[in-house]
């Protein structure tokens, strides 16, 4: 019999019809607007350290008489000392020039993300990266210098832990437009 059909027509599997994945606009603007939140962060972030010239007196006494009333035996000498130890060691100058850099390549990637291009998103999973790379190299330069009081030591160790969370939020972030479908769809 000659019907002018394909021969699967007459098949007995079902046969899925394909359906368009319509664009979601809304998922790549609103992953570029938060990178673009946590970029300015970043960047504020990295000017506080590339311009801190050291802690005061008033600055450490403050410090230190905060950290007091939680049981640690600090005078503000002793807080002052170990953020010019820090400095020393290139804490604020490494971390600075790498929020820097984040920051940038963040803001460009959120930029991207708002044109939909998908290689916002690329740019974004790179940001996060050194977002999350920064948080470490300060934990890894905490441990390296010896704290006056156990009590700043986990202060500041809990500073660099949020560190490493929001670096692996901003590592994340950039991956949602590309792993839904409706998302992949809206950029180019």
């Amino acid at each position: 019999m000659d019907t002018g059909m394909p021969d699967d027509v007459f098949s007995d599997e079902p046969v899925m019809p394909e359906i368009p994945i319509k664009p979601n606009n809304a998922i790549p603007v609103t992953i570029g607007v938060l990178l673009i939140l946590g970029a300015l962060a970043l960047g504020f972030s990295a000017y506080t350290n590339l311009s801190t010239e050291g802690m005061s007196a008033d600055e450490a006494q403050v410090m230190a008489d905060a950290l007091n009333a939680q049981g640690a035996e600090l005078t503000g000498e002793q807080v002052q000392e170990y953020f010019d130890e820090l400095a020393d060691a290139g804490y604020f100058t490494t971390l600075g020039a790498i929020e820097l850099v984040a920051c940038l390549v963040l803001l460009t990637g959120g930029v991207l993300l708002l044109m939909k291009r998908k290689l916002g998103a690329w740019l974004g999973v790179g940001g996060g990266s050194l977002v999350l790379l920064d948080a470490i190299v300060g934990f890894v330069i905490l441990n390296g210098v010896e704290p006056p009081s156990e009590l700043l030591s986990i202060s500041m160790k809990l500073t660099s832990a949020v560190g490493i969370g929001c670096g692996l939020l901003c590592l994340a972030l950039p991956f949602v437009p590309l792993l839904f479908a409706a998302g992949r769809a809206a950029l180019d």
